[in-house]
């Protein structure tokens, strides 16, 4: 079968149960015709196959594998977050996967988190599917079309003076130096995790890369920040080590962040330091 997408012609058909759905790269119908047919008349001939379309828990575990080995720790760790529901809800091979199936798992999504839960879910998936394609298990991807919710203005949390001064008492040392660079310099909290001594200047602490294409910038240096950074004085090529493994950064502060809650009568996320950055300049 041919149809028209995109004013040019696609083939769909199956043969010895494996399904072709690709592009002719024409809109001429005779044409298009004659390039399904040559194609088909091939893979039954066996002159050429298709690559078998894995099962997608089998292909989840893949494409978990390649991100642990290619992507930045909080990209891993958010993919592995996702793959959960998304493993749950999707079964049996990764070629039967359509868009319908993918809003249905939007809809079915939806009944457990927020707007823009899913939407990370569903982002997700799409850069799962794009991998797919270019392993050659999938010819398009069916995320593609699949509209995202539409997000609420998030929760924003501008600290007060004397909230961040009752923040700083009660959290430990090694807390309380990522939060006064993050107040200082308005870095996101991964930045700060991540600062490499090579990148620390007298003045300024340079950012190589980061979650878009304005992260990579030169941020300069408070007197209070300098005095931080000056403090750390441990080896490696990190401001903040990995306690496991120096030669590594430091992952998150979740968990001193969350005992310094504890102590305070009032609630903030440590990215809410990066909301109180810019006020504080006015």
């Amino acid at each position: 079968m041919i149809y028209k997408r995109a004013k040019v012609y696609w083939m769909d058909f199956s043969v010895h149960g494996q399904r072709v759905r690709k592009t002719t790269e024409t809109s001429n119908r005779t044409l298009a015709l004659q390039i399904e047919y040559k194609l088909k008349s091939e893979m039954l001939e066996g002159k050429i196959g298709i690559r078998k379309s894995p099962i997608f828990g089998e292909f989840l575990d893949e494409f978990l594998t390649w991100s642990n080995a290619q992507s930045s720790p909080p990209t891993y760790k958010r993919y592995c977050v996702s793959s959960k529901p998304i493993r749950s809800f999707f079964t049996g091979p990764l070629d039967r996967i359509d868009s319908g199936w993918v809003e249905r798992f939007k809809v079915r999504r939806l009944e457990d988190c927020s707007p823009a839960g899913v939407n990370r879910d569903l982002a997700a998936l799409k850069f799962m599917c794009n991998f797919a394609i270019r392993q050659g298990y999938i010819n398009r991807n069916p995320v593609q079309g699949v509209k995202f919710l539409k997000e609420g203005p998030g929760n924003m949390r501008i600290l007060s003076y004397e909230e961040e001064r009752m923040y700083l008492l009660a959290a430990n040392p090694l807390l309380r130096d990522v939060a006064v660079l993050i107040l200082e310099t308005g870095m996101r909290p991964g930045e700060v995790y991540t600062i490499e001594r090579e990148n620390v200047h007298v003045d300024y602490i340079f950012v190589p890369d980061g979650k878009s294409r304005f992260a990579r910038r030169n941020i300069p240096l408070s007197e209070r920040a300098k005095q931080i950074l000056r403090s750390r004085k441990n080896t490696g090529p990190y401001l903040f080590p990995h306690r496991a493994d120096r030669s590594k950064p430091m992952t998150e502060a979740n968990r001193g962040h969350e005992l310094t809650i504890q102590k305070l009568p009032f609630s903030c996320r440590i990215y809410d330091l990066r909301h109180t950055f810019g006020p504080g300049l006015l």
